[in-house]
């Protein structure tokens, strides 16, 4: 889609970006670089369950379509972007825009996770209020977020500023990818299932998408090894940066087994040579 020039000029927008935008940015927003990433979210929600009892966890519908560019670009300016960076940002915005909709946003360029980052800074903000409050606990990775309170008056009331938020950025909560409740039902949030009495566990969704990309590799005749070595990685994944928080039973072997259980792989060994 871009070419090396258009690379180029990219690079160096997010440089300015990214020197600019980093004092606004929330810390609770983890997917920003230096804010800890998916586990220290994780590590966070692991916390959280046991020092609160109730939670709500939400995902963005279709949130790279629905951004709203006017918005966006307010935003920035605001922030003190630049206008001929905005320029670049506005030209950037408009290339998935074939219809001049005025929304959406390439999900795989270079600059959309900061983008995307700071399209829901008003709702890290008014988060962020209620937490000094000491009545909710927060955090984002993109657009899934969790929001945890001691009580289910204090976690309403924190939906409800939530909805406000996300009317006036035009922006929807996926009807199928929320949970709302206590924290003993347990909840899945980043690729993991938590539970404030267990270890972190992978939630349904990773192993659904473990057993997918091995069925793809087996189906296109890779060896035996190289299947072996997709699900070590997928193993130090659920493991890496999270340590003695993720459930060890049954270690590597388990899991190697149930992928070989479910697919119905025949004639492999546990330790090929």
């Amino acid at each position: 889609m871009f070419s090396d020039t258009s690379r180029r000029l990219l690079a160096t927008c997010k440089r300015r970006l990214d020197r600019t935008l980093t004092p606004h940015l929330s810390l609770r927003c983890t997917h920003v670089r230096g804010h800890g990433g998916a586990k220290a979210a994780v590590a966070f929600a692991h916390d959280m369950a046991r020092a609160r009892h109730f939670v709500a966890r939400f995902d963005i519908r279709s949130y790279y379509e629905r951004i709203d560019h006017r918005v966006l670009l307010a935003q920035l300016a605001q922030m003190g972007i630049d206008q001929p960076t905005r320029r670049i940002v506005r030209d950037y915005l408009s290339l998935p825009d074939t219809s001049a909709t005025g929304t959406g946003m390439v999900a795989g360029g270079a600059i959309s996770p900061l983008l995307g980052a700071v399209y829901l800074t008003p709702l890290d903000r008014a988060m962020e209020q209620l937490e000094r409050g000491r009545r909710v606990g927060y955090r984002r990775f993109m657009d899934d977020y969790v929001i945890f309170a001691p009580t289910r008056h204090a976690l309403r009331a924190a939906i409800r500023v939530m909805y406000r938020v996300l009317e006036q950025l035009k922006l929807h909560v996926h009807p199928h990818k929320r949970f709302i409740g206590k924290t003993t039902r347990g909840f899945d949030f980043l690729g993991y299932h938590i539970h404030p009495a267990r270890r972190l566990r992978p939630a349904a969704q990773s192993l659904t998408r473990l057993l997918t990309r091995s069925r793809r590799l087996h189906e296109h005749g890779a060896t035996q090894q190289r299947l072996r070595r997709y699900v070590m990685r997928w193993y130090c994944w659920l493991h890496q940066g999270l340590g003695a928080r993720v459930s060890c039973g049954g270690g590597f072997t388990r899991i190697w087994v149930y992928v070989l259980k479910h697919l119905t792989i025949t004639g492999y060994h546990l330790h090929p040579q």
